[in-house]
């Protein structure tokens, strides 16, 4: 990754080598103390859920072969093979910390209006409980609680979601840069090939299945990360190793 940086010009940015397993993860940013909650519950029940899966297979992750798209993030990339077992991991963490907790949220919002309230921008967003608020009498207190309702459908419909989503949507990779350039002209991708092939020791970069040449791994290491503003800004909230 770092030699292909050089070839891109405006010193594209460094990142560790990684493959998305999905985005949007629910976590409650406001209460560093819920955030820690949040991302703990999150990374131990996804490393169950790893384990839980069938050994099936000889690696999660086998790459593919080198391709590029005109978005940013996927400039350069090895394409990924949607093992089973890879793609049931990601269809049940996108269920259980994406859409589950959004849907729900949503059902809330109509079921229990007068808990929310609208932020600067017109988002609707829950309203924070003051010292004022819990210090009111108990007729007012009766007055803003949470009306309960039944989420059975709502996980049912969840699971589809998913599903549809791991189907159609979910597109494994290994990202090796990013970057603006579009598209990469002829010369550049015969040097990127080239680089790749001598560094790997493989004959061909365009395969679509290197299986063969051993290029894959079984486990390794679950994060969760923030990605928000510049690469170089991103956060990593937690990891757990999966094996």
């Amino acid at each position: 990754m770092g030699s292909l940086n050089t070839l891109f010009p405006g010193q594209p940015p460094r990142f560790e080598p990684h493959i998305t397993i999905t985005t949007n993860v629910d976590v409650d940013l406001d209460d560093p103390d819920k955030t820690r909650e949040d991302v703990d519950k999150i990374l131990s029940a996804s490393a169950v859920a790893l384990n839980s899966l069938p050994k099936n297979h000889s690696n999660l992750v086998t790459l593919g072969k080198i391709n590029s798209q005109r978005k940013f993030f996927k400039k350069l990339y090895f394409q990924v093979a949607r093992d089973p077992n890879l793609i049931s991991f990601a269809r049940i963490l996108r269920e259980l910390f994406v859409i589950l907790p959004k849907d729900i949220e949503q059902e809330n919002i109509k079921q229990n209006p007068h808990l929310y309230t609208k932020d600067g921008h017109g988002n609707t967003v829950k309203r924070k409980k003051s010292k004022r608020n819990r210090s009111k009498s108990s007729a007012s207190e009766n007055e803003t609680t949470a009306k309960e309702f039944d989420t059975t459908l709502i996980q049912q419909e969840a699971t589809w979601k998913a599903a549809d989503w791991s189907t159609n949507e979910f597109d494994p990779h290994l990202s090796l840069v990013y970057s603006d350039i579009y598209p990469i002209d002829k010369a550049l991708w015969r040097t990127i090939k080239t680089r790749i092939q001598d560094y790997l020791n493989i004959e061909n970069c365009d395969a679509d299945d290197l299986t063969d040449n051993g290029l894959g791994w079984d486990g390794g290491v679950l994060k969760l990360v923030l990605c928000e503003g510049d690469v170089a800004n991103w956060i990593t909230l937690g990891s757990v190793d999966v094996h």
